[in-house]
């Protein structure tokens, strides 16, 4: 009896009090690094815990699919590969370079079915005594074919030499492209002519900023939704702004909320896992690489859109700003091997952690499953 009682009081404990197997996984953080490898840190432990080598190429950038399930990566030798977050392994690979012509891509989005992604390129082709750089097109690779399957001109307007240098997102139905240039120009997917255009460029008065916002690379970020900050032009003392701007990719609604005075420059909005805070790093007093500059850290309150904490931090003249999966850690990084964690309640540094390799591309943060 004694024996039995045991048995069942272990049972009762396994199940009914809370455990380290009962808790929900903690997050995950990629990085790209040299030579062609992307790290794998767990947050909790604070190291480097997968390595998952590439195939074509050093990691250029890192963007979650759409059901982020799935991370692609491109790469410096104009490859894509597709890693499968459950089991950290590469499952699509491949490149967009041709025999002698070398495709160079500007921007990738990925549609709603995780089947396609859109974006441009320019194809710079190798001859006898010369390169000959062809006009960018619009083009949708299909990562089954894993080749470009479709390709549309430029619009006249919009036709330079290298394509758009911008942010692209495509709508929830999959319908729609968003290219966040100095206007967001819309157009449609199934023949790439522009359908609609959110007007950003156009001053209120002479001598004025343009209103600017991103396209936005948020995992916390609501589906179908774009929440960045903004520069723009106070349009009764005429001095430089800066705001919340949230734009709707369905309905196509863009609102804006003017917040302060411009500084010199803020790395991209971050959004705390219920949308009700964001944190960002403000540049004040010089440019990013000056030693005069100073930065701090800033938090909104999302629903009012308002500033309501802001700290000064000594940081490296080089470095991107990324938050935790749970909101709770601020990370700065870059030019090197390490990221410094600060506390996001009392903005005190808490560690820092180190890994082998340089730095190729800008940190993913993963929530847990």
């Amino acid at each position: 009896m004694k024996y039995i009682s045991l048995f069942f009081f272990v049972l009762f404990v396994f199940f009914a009090v809370p455990s380290v197997f009962a808790q929900s996984k903690g997050g995950m953080l990629y990085i790209g690094a040299w030579p062609r490898v992307v790290l794998v840190i767990d947050e909790a432990q604070g190291k480097v815990v997968d390595r998952i080598q590439l195939q074509t190429g050093t990691p250029q950038e890192l963007s979650l699919s759409y059901d982020k399930k799935k991370m692609y990566v491109t790469t410096w030798n104009n490859g894509i590969e597709v890693i499968d977050l459950a089991t950290r392994k590469v499952i699509n690979s491949f490149t967009l370079n041709d025999g002698e012509s070398i495709v160079r891509r500007q921007g990738l989005a990925p549609d709603p079915t995780d089947q396609i992604l859109y974006g441009t390129v320019s194809t710079v082709i190798k001859k006898i005594d010369r390169f000959e750089v062809a006009k960018p097109k619009f083009v949708a690779i299909d990562l089954a074919q894993k080749k470009i399957t479709k390709t549309f001109d430029f619009p006249k307007e919009h036709d330079t030499p290298f394509g758009f240098n911008a942010g692209y997102r495509v709508s929830p139905d999959g319908k729609l492209l968003y290219v966040f240039k100095e206007d967001v120009l819309i157009f449609d997917l199934q023949d790439f002519k522009q359908v609609d255009k959110i007007e950003l460029s156009k001053p209120p008065h002479p001598g004025g900023f343009p209103m600017r916002i991103g396209g936005g690379d948020d995992p916390n970020e609501e589906p179908g939704i774009v929440t960045s900050l903004f520069n723009a032009t106070d349009q009764v003392i005429r001095r430089p702004i800066f705001g919340i701007a949230r734009l709707d990719l369905t309905t196509r609604n863009l609102d804006f909320t003017p917040i302060g005075p411009a500084v010199t420059g803020m790395t991209g909005l971050r959004l705390t896992p219920d949308r009700k805070t964001g944190y960002t790093v403000a540049f004040l007093g010089g440019s990013r690489v000056e030693p005069t500059r100073r930065t701090e850290f800033w938090v909104f309150d999302i629903p009012s859109r308002r500033l309501v904490r802001k700290q000064e931090i000594e940081t490296r003249s080089r470095f991107f700003f990324a938050l935790s999966n749970d909101g709770k850690q601020l990370y700065i990084y870059g030019a090197g091997p390490t990221i410094e964690v600060y506390d996001a309640a009392t903005f005190k540094q808490q560690r820092v952690i180190t890994f082998d390799g340089d730095a190729t591309t800008q940190l993913l943060v993963v929530r847990g499953q």
